[in-house]
């Protein structure tokens, strides 16, 4: 995977990541509203389908766009905030963990004695979306990564639950589900409206430094 070292080229990495997913949903908005009566309702089933496949791969690849990002700043451990150096140090122990050699044994070790004026170094792995982004794994990613938790995921927990994820559940488990064209398109804008926060917030961040102590935090 091609590093992302300045700020605009992170920009121009998650606007290719999201285009081709703002593409696809607009066509299933359309198609949705194109069609009628049980055209419509296929159209309606396979929409919630991908609003959530764009939902869970969007937070999860722009996260990773974040981290790659980070990983190229070359920070060292002592210079990474609260967020970011838990990332650090979990990644450090699970790859001492999984390791049966003494080599990377003896490495963590001398971490330990020698502190944190190493570079650090960081998992792309730990952003995890566990294939059921609810509200609270969604509140888990956004801490992994220092973000702000904004109020409007908050009062649109209930929406992520129950009108995204429980829907796209019945639906890939081949169960019947009453949906309504209505109710899909403001699921699909409010989905949007957040996933563009995200991606915003997550800009945003780096633009200042936030995954640094003391950075200054953007609004």
């Amino acid at each position: 995977m091609a590093k992302i070292r300045t700020i605009e080229a992170l920009e121009d990495a998650i606007s290719e990541e999201t285009a081709w997913r703002k593409h696809e949903l607009t066509t299933a908005r359309k198609l949705v509203q194109q069609s009628t009566g049980s055209t419509q309702t296929a159209n309606l089933r396979s929409g919630v389908l991908l609003l959530y496949a764009h939902w869970e791969g969007w937070v999860k690849n722009v996260a990773q766009l974040y981290i790659r990002y980070v990983n190229t700043q070359h920070p060292t451990y002592s210079e990474l905030s609260a967020a970011f150096l838990g990332n650090a140090l979990k990644t450090k122990i699970s790859s001492m963990e999984q390791a049966s050699t003494p080599a990377v044994h003896n490495e963590f070790a001398k971490f330990i004695i020698e502190g944190f004026e190493g570079k650090a170094r960081l998992s792309e792995d730990l952003v995890q979306t566990q294939s059921n982004l609810s509200s609270k794994v969604l509140s888990d990613v956004i801490g992994r990564l220092g973000l702000p938790l904004r109020s409007e995921y908050s009062t649109r927990s209930k929406m992520i639950d129950e009108e995204l994820v429980n829907r796209r559940n019945t639906i890939a488990h081949g169960q019947f589900m009453e949906l309504r064209a209505d109710d899909f398109l403001i699921l699909h804008e409010n989905v949007l409206s957040l996933l563009q926060l995200f991606t915003d917030d997550i800009k945003n961040a780096a633009s200042t430094s936030a995954h640094l102590t003391g950075a200054v935090k953007g609004n």
